[in-house]
């Protein structure tokens, strides 16, 4: 089965003056924005570089591990970035005003990187979540309160846009799982004066704004010029979201490991498209749904705080760090023991949707020796 990589190497000789910017493009921009520009691409203001210089560069850098490169939990590796610099459609495209900030304090994990296109569009790709429990925190926040990343995309996109105007470029504004949220949330914040030139929203994935705490919505403001795509099971793509329609695509991957781009279906037309949403994604997304609807806001901000706290309380920064030692497991149980047994279990099965398979098998071996825990208690 075709994925991105493949439509790259495959129909990447066809410039965009012989077919259109599509919804895989978009995906294959939306995913590059979550590799480690740093030292390659200039901050705002400096001069761009070539997209397949920077893929070149990047490889080198790499040094054959590019794992080290990747800020994601998608299965990016160097053939996609290969393809992606060997590419004619995109190839040229310039790379610009890359930023990328983690603030644990403030509680923000902000990247975007600008791509003019050849066609004269220019692309804006705000990234997703990496593994970072600060960037995982912020997600979780996105459900009570609007988040310091959501500002600081809203002022990258203005500023991008009042470029694009001087410059004469349409724009195309997407991102991939919170990267989409970002997208959608800096696209609905557009000054009036400057959303005309504004050619499409794109959310891959990417969940929706609580009303209460956006009122207005990216379909409300954008309207057809928005568009979203998930996969069969998505639950990430399903948190918050406005009634827009969706592309359901097909992925190569099971349950929510389907959240990976690096999965979805691509053909010669475009993107696989599913039958519809997988009904077992149905079940999950709406209990979560469901649970979070009967939370106030101030209980969603309050269960945050406790969540993350515990899971930092082992020294850990990444959901990989949680269980390097029974010491940590046994300190994040610890600080969990006062969270009520039906709001943690859902707490702990929500980060398993979210971050796929090895957030998943982190609960799983949690719940495994809090049950030993509980056995000794009890003898």
């Amino acid at each position: 089965m075709a994925d991105i990589r493949d439509y790259l190497e495959l129909r990447g000789d066809i410039a965009l003056s012989e077919r259109p910017f599509n919804d895989v493009d978009n995906l294959a921009l939306a995913t590059l924005s979550y590799l480690d520009l740093t030292g390659i691409v200039g901050a705002p203001g400096e001069k761009g570089v070539r997209l397949t210089d920077a893929c070149g560069e990047l490889l080198a850098l790499s040094g054959g591990d590019l794992a080290a490169r990747v800020r994601s939990l998608a299965t990016i590796d160097e053939r996609l970035v290969v393809a992606l610099g060997g590419s004619a459609r995109l190839g040229d495209a310039i790379l610009r005003d890359y930023v990328d900030v983690r603030d644990d304090e403030r509680v923000m994990q902000f990247s975007a990187v600008t791509v003019d296109l050849e066609n004269g569009e220019t692309y804006v790709a705000f990234r997703g979540t990496d593994t970072t429990l600060v960037g995982w925190r912020e997600n979780f926040v996105l459900s009570f309160a609007v988040t310091q990343a959501q500002r600081a995309a809203a002022d990258y996109l203005v500023r991008e846009l009042s470029l694009a105007v001087a410059a004469g470029r349409r724009v195309r504004v997407g991102g991939h799982s919170k990267g989409g949220n970002l997208a959608a949330y800096a696209a609905a914040c557009v000054p009036v004066t400057l959303a005309g030139i504004v050619e499409r929203v794109y959310s891959n994935d990417g969940p929706g704004m609580d009303r209460s705490v956006m009122p207005v919505s990216c379909h409300d403001v954008m309207g057809e010029h928005y568009t979203r795509i998930i996969p069969a099971y998505s639950v990430v793509g399903r948190f918050f979201s406005d009634d827009a329609p969706a592309t359901i695509v097909r992925s190569s991957a099971e349950r929510s490991l389907q959240h990976d781009p690096l999965t979805w279906q691509v053909g010669p037309a475009g993107f696989l498209e599913a039958d519809g949403p997988d009904p077992e994604c149905l079940v999950v997304s709406g209990a979560f749904s469901s649970w979070l609807a009967r939370l106030a806001p101030k209980d969603r901000r309050l269960l945050t705080d406790e969540l993350f706290d515990a899971l930092a309380a082992g020294g850990a920064e990444r959901f990989e760090d949680l269980l390097a030692s029974p010491a940590a497991a046994q300190r994040v149980l610890s600080a969990l023991g006062g969270v009520d047994a039906h709001t943690r279990d859902m707490m702990f099965s929500l980060v398993g949707e979210l971050v796929g398979a090895s957030a998943s098998a982190a609960r799983d071996v949690v719940a495994r020796r809090a049950g030993d825990l509980l056995g000794r208690r009890q003898e």
